[in-house]
């Protein structure tokens, strides 16, 4: 007797193929600068992956931004003990943060997961998975705090 796989369906898991507002034309609008400070597509990555945590704590409510940073902060020092640039990094996030929040005041869909894929050695492709739940834009608050 063959036993069947029962497939797990996720809780309201809804895919948007056409949303109103892409995320992906939303970041690179406001951090392809910061991006193309990498040379290669791991450097790219690292600061697509700065830019969506600025994204992700300024949209926190405004008293709890300095905690998120200060956290944000501890786990990189934490992560790169070897490298010394903890201040140029935590510069970096206000100045996005502050971005952010003066190109988009009211855009509050939380970023999930960012990709980014050369095309060529000078373009590349910025795909975001974004929420707008207000159960996982809690859990993101708890995980700053």
């Amino acid at each position: 007797m063959k036993k069947r796989i029962r497939w797990l369906k996720p809780k309201k898991l809804i895919i948007n193929t056409s949303p109103k507002i892409k995320m992906s034309e939303l970041i690179s609008e406001y951090a392809s600068d910061y991006i193309n400070m990498g040379e290669n597509t791991e450097e790219r990555r690292n600061y697509l992956n700065s830019a969506c945590t600025a994204w992700n704590i300024a949209i926190l409510d405004e008293t709890l931004r300095e905690e998120a940073l200060r956290r944000v902060i501890e786990g990189y020092k934490r992560m790169n003990p070897d490298i010394d640039d903890a201040e140029n990094f935590e510069h970096d996030l206000r100045t996005l943060i502050k971005k952010k929040i003066e190109m988009f005041p009211e855009i509050k869909k939380a970023i999930i997961d960012a990709m980014i894929e050369p095309l060529t050695d000078s373009k590349y492709r910025i795909s975001i998975a974004s929420t707008d739940d207000r159960e996982m834009l809690r859990k993101l608050v708890q995980k700053y705090k």
